[in-house]
């Protein structure tokens, strides 16, 4: 199928020796249907190509590939404004393309086309973060318009998931790091329901007065006003930033005292006065205090261990007790966030778990 070619070159560079064509090829249409593939010819600088990449290097400097002698060579299966990114960031012309123009599903073809050439994704940090502030309005239109889908979707209540902007399979993260993810999410809602109901669950083992029965159903009935009973199914939609909301909400003045049907009277009793409002307020403060969000540091340190060395005796020296599990690390954190960021894994049959 023949490409679809807009004859205007982008200016990479000027002057320019060298004309490189982008051959894209586009996904299949709703009707699975096959769509011509579209191209752009980018004008860059052989010299410059040859100094800021190995594979063009390779390509353009060594005489034995057909590019090495021509003024146009043809690129093909990249994506088209990735690598308009790509070869500015080689021409230090960044500055000349807005990053507006930029979509989140471009910035994850940057990431494929940085691995296909040879260049570290670590190099665009500077225009990263420029793009990153004018981002907002496409990750709303993403997912949904909804931040908390995008931003706290790690703590909601289904498995965590992946959302590829691209049609790329091979573009994910390590199944690692969801595995961990998802742990926490357990962690935070174990911390919560323990929390929670710890007391309560006191009450039944030790009382069946009628005012206990009272306090025990006003509580509940408190939890279900603020969406937080029944926990399971409060959960199933919701994740734990907007449990912890809810909890906050709790409001004890609305639970009813018993009273004595004799006397009168409310009834003193000792578990019953308990300060209901200071326990699920307590029980919030836990779960927000308990995870800190992964440590890409720590990750990092940790996918290798120490090259070179016993990953065995690497293993148990990362797993040593310390008095602070942040160090050197660009965040503050605690000993959860430490350990749920552990990224090793094994590479050999082991002598425990593996027979």
């Amino acid at each position: 199928m023949a490409s679809l070619e807009n004859h205007d070159p982008i200016s990479i560079t000027s002057p320019s020796d060298l004309k490189i064509v982008i051959i894209e090829k586009l996904p299949k249409s709703e009707g699975n249907e096959p769509q011509a593939p579209k191209s752009k010819t980018m004008a860059v600088n052989r010299a410059t190509l040859i100094k800021g990449c190995q594979y063009f290097q390779n390509m353009l400097a060594c005489h034995r590939w057909t590019e090495s002698d021509s003024n146009t060579i043809t690129l093909q299966d990249d994506h088209i404004v990735a690598m308009e990114i790509l070869l500015r960031k080689l021409h230090a012309s960044l500055g000349a393309m807005s990053v507006q123009e930029v979509s989140v599903a471009d910035v994850w073809h940057l990431v494929l086309a940085c691995d296909k050439y040879g260049l570290s994704p670590k190099e665009f940090r500077g225009w990263f973060a420029s793009w990153a502030k004018h981002a907002a309005t496409q990750i709303d239109t993403l997912y949904g318009r909804d931040e908390r889908i995008y931003y706290r979707q790690t703590l909601s209540e289904t498995h965590i998931t992946e959302r590829n902007p691209t049609k790329v399979d091979q573009m994910h993260l390590p199944p690692r790091i969801l595995q961990q993810m998802n742990a926490v999410r357990g962690r935070l809602r174990n911390i919560a329901h323990k929390g929670l109901f710890d007391r309560i669950a006191r009450i039944l083992q030790v009382s069946s007065a009628p005012c206990c029965e009272r306090t025990v159903f006003e509580f509940f009935c408190e939890l279900q006003r603020i969406s937080v009973w029944p926990f399971e199914d409060c959960m199933r939609h919701c994740s734990i930033d907007d449990l912890v909301f809810r909890m906050k909400q709790f409001d004890a003045t609305k639970m009813r005292g018993y009273t004595d049907p004799e006397t009168k009277k409310p009834v003193a009793c000792f578990f019953c006065e308990h300060d209901w409002k200071a326990v699920v307020a307590g029980a919030a403060k836990r779960v927000e205090a308990y995870f800190d969000g992964l440590c890409l540091d720590c990750m990092d340190l940790t996918k290798n261990l120490h090259k070179g060395g016993d990953r065995d005796r690497d293993y148990w020296a990362y797993m040593l007790p310390r008095d602070r599990y942040d160090e050197n690390c660009r965040i503050k954190h605690g000993e959860p966030t430490w350990y749920f960021s552990f990224m090793g894994r094994r590479e050999k049959k082991g002598l425990i778990a593996d027979v």
